[in-house]
């Protein structure tokens, strides 16, 4: 069973936007769409690319990628446009306190 590891405030995330973290040895992004909590890998499957630096589209519930434009959806992981073919991890959150907490398995 995975642990959960306090992560930051939930209030650093703000409705729309994505942020990026180290979580135990993982680099993980953290965003809110339609008031849900995500964590995705924060590197892009297609290309080494920091996804927290791309745009979330709040509609889709989807990251875009800063470099190429492939998108992720932040509830599965699944690509949603190319030229990504691989899927992104995610990861259970929580709020435990006020505090994002994110499980991050072996």
């Amino acid at each position: 069973m995975a642990e959960y590891i306090p992560v930051t405030s939930v209030d650093e995330i703000a409705e729309g936007s994505i942020r990026g973290f180290v979580v135990g040895d993982k680099e993980v992004a953290i965003a809110r769409c339609e008031g849900e909590l995500y964590a995705v890998d924060a590197i892009c499957s297609h290309a080494y690319a920091y996804l927290p630096e791309g745009e979330v589209d709040t509609d889709l519930c989807v990251i875009e990628c800063p470099l190429h434009g492939a998108s992720f959806s932040l509830r599965t992981g699944r690509v949603r446009a190319l030229p990504a073919t691989e899927p992104i991890h995610t990861y259970p959150v929580r709020v435990n306190d006020g505090v994002i907490e994110v499980a991050i398995d072996g």
